[in-house]
C-alpha cells in the first residue's frame, strides 16, 4: 500500500507534465510543403529583374520620365509642363509636353529614388512593379487552380523576355499593368467571399479588399491613364457569364440585380469611389489647365519607336512562342469546361475569367489603336502564360490525353521558328507582296521540311510510348522542360546588356562630375542636333542628353545653340560645350580661343564634349583629352 501511495504523486505529476509539453506551441509552425513555393517565387520575381537592372535602357520616352521626376525634385510636383522650358524647342519640346501631360504616378515615384545623385534610379518603380507582376501571376493562378500551376505560372512570367526589356526601362508600362491585376485578383477575392454562406460582408474582409482595390484602381489610373478601366468591361462579361449559368427559375429580369446584396457588388461600389476621389483632383487640375491638348495627349500615350502594329497571331508569337500553343490548348479547354459545367465550381470560374481577360486584351488594340502598346502587350502576356501553365499542368498530371502532343509539339516547332528567325518572316512577307525570289522559295521549304520532320518524328514518339505510361511520361517531361528552358533563355538573353550609348552616357557623366568637384561648371552649352538626325531618329538623342546632363548638373544655367559660332558670343566663364550631330565641328583654333579640351567623343562623331580648362587662360590649352566611345 505504501508503494502505491508513493506512485500516485508521481504519476500525477507525470501526466501533468506531459500535458504541459503537449501544450508547448513550436518555435516555428510548421508550414505545408504549398506554402514553401511562395518564397521560390519571390526570388523568380526579383532575380532575373534585379540582373535586368544592370542593363537598364534610355530609350524613348524613357528620358522625358526622367526629367519629369527631377522636375518633380525641383517643386513641379503636380504638373510638370511649366519644366518644358528647359528643353530644347522643336520636337524634343513636343515630346517631352506628350510626356508631361501624362499621368503623374511614375513620376512621382521616380523622385522617391533621386535620379539627380544616380540617374539609374528612375527606372527603381518599373523594376518593383515588374517584380510584383511576377508575384501577382502567381497569385491569381493559385487563387483559381492552385500551387503547382501557380509556380509555373511565375516562372512564365518571371522570365519572359518582354516583361524583363520594359523592367529596364524608366516608363509606367509595368506600373500600369501591376494595378490592373491587383484590380482583377481582389475580384477574385470578392467572388469567394461571396461563394461564403452566413458571413457578412464587413465580417468577411469585403470592405479591406474594397478598399485595396480602389487603390490599385487609382495607381492604374494615375500610371496608364485610361487603360486601367480595361478591368470594367472584362469584370461585367465574367458577371454575364455567372449569371448566364445561373438556373431558369432563379435567374432575375437584369443582370445587375443578380449580384444585389452581393459582398462584390458594395466591395465594386466602395472601389470605384476610392478611385474616382483619389484621381479626379488631377484630371480636373490638367483639364482645367489645358483642355482639349490634355485630352488629345490622353487619348494618344507616347509609345516607343519602333513598336509595330502586329496582327493578333503574330503579336502573340512575339509575345510567348513557346507557351502559345498550350495557352491555346488550355483556352480550348477551359471554354468546354465553362460551358458544360452544372455548378460554379473554381475551376469552371477561373477558366472562364482567364479566357475573357484574353479575348479582352486580344481586342483591346482594335478599339484603342494608339493606346499604350507595351502595357497593351502585358496585359494579353499575363492571361495567355496563365492558360498555359494550367496546360502544362494538365499534361503533366495526366488530366490531358498525351495525344494532344500530337498537334502541340509540332505547333510549338512553328512558332518558335518563326520567332526565332528574322529570314523565314521576311520570305513569308516576300510571298504576301507578290515579291517571291529563289531565296524565299529556299526559305520556305526548308521551314516546311522542318515542320515535316517535326510531324513525323512527333508521331513515331507516339507510337512508341502508346502502351507504355513510363515512356508517356518521358515525352511530355522532355516536351515540357523544352518549353520551360525555352522560355527561360530567351529571357536571360534578353537581359545581356546591348545598350552601348546608355552606358557611354553614364560615363560622361562621371566625367563631367569629376570635372564640377574640382572647378564647378558655371554654364553648359548644347550645340544641336541636326535637323536630319532628328528628322530620321525623332528627339530621343537630346532626350537622353538633357536627363543625363540635368542628373549630372541640375543647378547650372543651360544654354541651347545652333551652331557653334554662337560660342563665341557666350560669356567666359568656366563652362561645359556638348557638340551633338555629325554636321556639328569645333576647329582647333575656336578650341584654343575658347579655352577648351575634349573629354568625350565618340567614334561615329554623333557627340563630342569639351570643357574649359580655366577661365583666365593662363595655363597651356590643349592638353591630353579623355576618350568616350558613344554610338549613336
Amino acid at each position: 500500500m505504501g508503494g502505491r501511495g508513493v506512485s500516485r504523486p508521481r504519476q500525477e505529476a507525470r501526466a501533468r507534465l506531459e500535458g504541459v509539453v503537449s501544450g508547448a506551441r513550436p518555435l516555428v509552425r510548421p508550414s505545408p510543403r504549398s506554402a514553401m513555393s511562395f518564397p521560390l517565387v519571390v526570388l523568380i520575381a526579383v532575380l532575373p529583374g534585379l540582373y535586368a537592372l544592370g542593363s537598364w535602357d534610355l530609350d524613348p520616352p524613357g528620358p522625358w520620365w526622367g526629367l519629369r521626376s527631377l522636375a518633380v525634385l525641383d517643386g513641379l510636383v503636380f504638373d510638370q509642363v511649366p519644366d518644358i522650358t528647359q528643353v530644347r524647342p522643336g520636337a524634343e519640346a513636343d515630346a517631352y509636353r506628350a510626356v508631361a501631360f501624362q499621368p503623374p504616378l511614375y513620376a512621382w515615384l521616380a523622385a522617391l529614388g533621386r535620379p539627380d545623385l544616380n540617374p539609374r534610379m528612375a527606372v527603381i518603380p518599373s523594376y518593383l512593379a515588374g517584380a510584383a507582376v511576377v508575384v501577382l501571376a502567381y497569385l491569381h493562378a493559385r487563387l483559381w487552380k492552385g500551387p503547382r500551376t501557380a509556380v509555373i505560372a511565375a516562372v512564365l512570367t518571371g522570365f519572359n523576355r518582354h516583361l524583363l526589356s520594359h523592367m529596364q526601362l524608366p516608363a509606367p508600362w509595368t506600373l500600369g499593368l501591376a494595378g490592373t491585376l491587383v484590380v482583377l485578383y481582389g475580384y477574385g477575392r470578392h467572388l469567394h467571399i461571396g461563394s461564403g454562406s452566413g458571413r457578412s460582408w464587413g465580417s468577411s474582409g469585403g470592405g479591406t479588399w474594397g478598399v485595396l482595390t480602389g487603390l490599385a484602381l487609382a495607381g492604374s489610373l494615375l500610371a496608364v491613364g485610361g487603360f486601367g478601366l480595361i478591368t470594367l468591361p472584362l469584370i461585367v462579361l465574367h458577371l454575364a457569364y455567372l449569371r448566364a449559368g445561373s438556373p431558369p427559375g432563379e435567374r432575375p429580369p437584369h443582370w445587375w440585380l443578380a449580384w444585389r446584396g452581393h459582398p462584390s457588388l458594395l466591395a465594386g461600389i466602395l472601389a470605384v469611389l476610392v478611385a474616382v476621389l483619389l484621381t479626379a483632383p488631377w484630371y480636373g487640375m490638367m483639364l482645367s489647365r489645358y483642355g482639349g491638348d490634355f485630352t488629345l495627349s490622353l487619348v494618344n500615350p507616347p509609345n516607343p519607336p519602333g513598336v509595330d502594329r502586329m496582327g493578333l497571331l503574330t503579336r502573340l508569337i512575339d509575345l510567348s512562342p513557346a507557351a502559345l500553343p498550350l495557352g491555346i490548348f488550355a483556352a480550348i479547354r477551359a471554354l468546354k469546361r465553362a460551358l458544360t459545367a452544372e455548378d460554379d465550381e473554381r475551376d469552371a470560374v477561373g477558366g472562364a475569367l482567364w479566357v475573357i481577360w484574353l479575348a479582352v486584351a486580344a481586342l483591346a488594340p482594335a478599339f484603342w489603336p494608339n493606346g499604350p502598346r507595351p502595357t497593351m502587350g502585358l496585359f494579353l502576356l499575363i492571361p495567355l502564360n496563365l492558360l498555359a501553365a494550367q496546360g502544362m499542368t494538365d499534361l503533366a498530371s495526366r488530366r490531358a490525353p498525351v495525344r494532344s502532343l500530337l498537334w502541340l509539339a509540332p505547333a510549338t516547332a512553328v512558332c518558335i521558328a518563326w520567332w526565332a528567325s528574322a529570314s523565314l518572316r521576311g520570305a513569308a512577307m516576300d510571298l504576301t507582296r507578290g515579291q517571291a525570289s529563289s531565296a524565299t522559295a529556299l526559305g520556305l521549304h526548308l521551314a516546311l521540311d522542318l515542320t515535316l520532320a517535326v510531324v513525323i518524328l512527333t508521331r513515331v514518339l507516339d507510337r512508341w510510348a502508346r502502351r507504355r505510361d513510363d515512356r508517356q511520361r518521358t515525352v511530355i517531361g522532355v516536351f515540357l522542360g523544352l518549353v520551360v528552358l525555352i522560355t527561360v533563355a530567351s529571357g536571360i538573353r534578353e537581359v545581356e546588356f546591348r545598350h552601348r550609348e546608355t552606358r557611354d552616357l553614364l560615363q560622361l557623366r562621371e566625367a563631367v562630375l569629376r570635372l564640377h568637384q574640382s572647378k564647378p561648371f558655371n554654364l553648359v552649352a548644347v550645340v544641336g542636333p541636326d535637323a536630319l538626325r532628328v528628322a530620321n531618329e525623332g528627339p530621343a538623342p537630346g532626350g537622353r542628353l538633357d536627363f543625363i546632363l540635368r542628373s549630372a548638373l541640375p543647378n547650372v544655367p543651360r544654354r541651347n545653340l545652333d551652331t557653334v559660332d554662337e560660342l563665341l558670343i557666350l560669356p567666359e566663364t568656366r563652362r561645359l560645350v556638348v557638340l551633338v550631330g555629325t554636321e556639328q565641328r569645333l576647329s582647333y583654333s575656336v578650341q584654343a580661343r575658347l579655352g577648351l579640351e575634349a573629354i568625350s567623343q565618340s567614334k561615329e562623331g554623333v557627340l563630342v564634349a569639351f570643357a574649359t580648362t580655366n577661365n583666365d587662360h593662363s595655363h597651356p590649352i590643349g592638353s591630353p583629352a579623355t576618350t568616350l566611345d558613344i554610338e549613336p
